[in-house]
């Protein structure tokens, strides 16, 4: 009887395994019942456990416990903001490479009356910031741009967004699900009005995330009901998911400079015997200006969904595009954005790495691919097996 591959889970940009002692904390929830909206003892017993949660999340994020909103991911986080400053007249800024829950959300506001406007990228998967400025030249009610793409782990000069976004007096809001535990972060110094964050790309539960709120920020909740997280987000808070969320956070601040060092070590490496051993190989987007778990290949001469398919029978777990939106048979919207044609991102990978893989999985996953690739091309006939590019644009 044949037993099934090892497991190398390179797809850790959809979703990471929730690490042990994560698992612990929301068992232990779980077994410490309660709801936080109750009077009694029970009810206190469960608020401990969310003040707990919320101080080690502000922690991580480098802002006041009070500007959290605890959420069910970053999707609904999103969604909180876009209708808060949606509506017949106003106008929003956002960009072209956004994750589809801001695109989808946007698409719908459009039809409700709000003008949308997005801002295009280069090659680089960068904005040009002097297009942000013209935007907001104009009056605007928010600008919405991510802090870190999904597919290329392109970091956008949030920084210089923000300052721009406030020198304008315009609310700016990022969505910061890729950004949190791969980049130091301190949004109370930071010109960031409201930032998106998902617990499960930090090896937290699924279903739990959180908005963070700068002080004095307008927010309209999502939700109607009760006044929970500050009359902010109606609904009996997910205490398991938040505690196992807390737990995680506190985790990757403790260890955050070991592992930015540790991942962009076996990023490089992975990237590098992938482009020597295959040959015909680029890297989409900036290579300096990127998360250091991520990296998009290009493989000329290969169906990058073939690729997805025969490293899977090889337990190899990669993807091709965002898990919201990797069922769709269609290119990636965030390369052609990029300007890359159907071909090119037909034939792109997205590799992201997590700190439960090491150097062994990486050497595995290395040799799987340059056999698939070289399969794949000569099936095909070997196009594209001659050309190498070392690196992508680095601006």
């Amino acid at each position: 009887m044949s037993h099934p591959p090892p497991e190398v889970y390179l797809d850790n940009n959809a979703t990471t395994p929730p690490l042990p002692e994560v698992r612990a904390a929301v068992l232990n929830a779980l077994g410490a019942f309660g709801n936080p909206s109750s009077s009694h003892t029970a009810g206190e017993r469960a608020r401990g456990q969310l003040r707990e949660a919320r101080s080690s999340l502000a922690s991580l994020l480098g802002c006041d416990p009070a500007s959290i909103v605890f959420t069910s991911g970053a999707t609904e986080a999103n969604n909180t903001v876009l209708r808060s400053f949606s509506g017949p007249g106003r106008r929003i800024v956002s960009t072209e490479v956004e994750h589809s829950s801001v695109l989808a959300a946007l698409e719908r506001r459009a039809g409700e009356g709000t003008e949308v406007v997005l801002l295009p990228v280069g090659r680089s998967g960068l904005i040009d910031p002097a297009d942000l400025r013209r935007a907001i030249a104009e009056a605007a009610a928010l600008v919405s741009i991510q802090w870190v793409n999904s597919e290329t782990g392109v970091v956008q000069p949030i920084q210089e967004i923000g300052r721009l976004c406030a020198e304008a007096g315009v609310p700016f809001h990022t969505d910061a699900a890729q950004a949190v535990g791969k980049l130091p972060v301190s949004l109370q110094d930071l010109p960031v009005d409201y930032a998106s964050i998902a617990g499960h790309k930090f090896h937290a539960p699924v279903g739990v995330g959180a908005l963070y709120v700068r002080a004095g920020a307008v927010l309209q909740g999502l939700l109607d009901g009760g006044d929970q997280e500050s009359g902010l987000r109606a609904g009996t808070e997910n205490v398991p998911g938040i505690a196992g969320m807390g737990c995680a956070a506190r985790l990757r601040e403790e260890s955050l400079d070991e592992t930015i060092t540790r991942l962009g070590s076996l990023r490089d490496r992975l990237e590098r015997e992938i482009l020597d051993r295959c040959g015909g190989v680029t890297v989409n987007g900036d290579t300096r200006a990127r998360v250091v778990n991520t990296t998009n290949l290009r493989f000329d001469g290969v169906d990058g969904e073939a690729l997805v398919a025969r490293l899977d029978q090889r337990g190899v777990r990669c993807s091709q595009s965002s898990a919201c939106t990797n069922q769709r048979p269609e290119p990636s919207h965030v390369l052609r954005a990029m300007g890359l044609s159907e071909e090119e991102a037909y034939a792109s990978v997205r590799f992201s790495l997590s700190v439960l893989n090491d150097e062994e999985e990486v050497e595995a996953a290395c040799a799987a691919v340059a056999e698939e690739v070289h399969r794949i091309r000569a099936f095909s006939g070997g196009k594209g097996a001659d050309r190498m590019e070392l690196s992508g644009v680095a601006e």
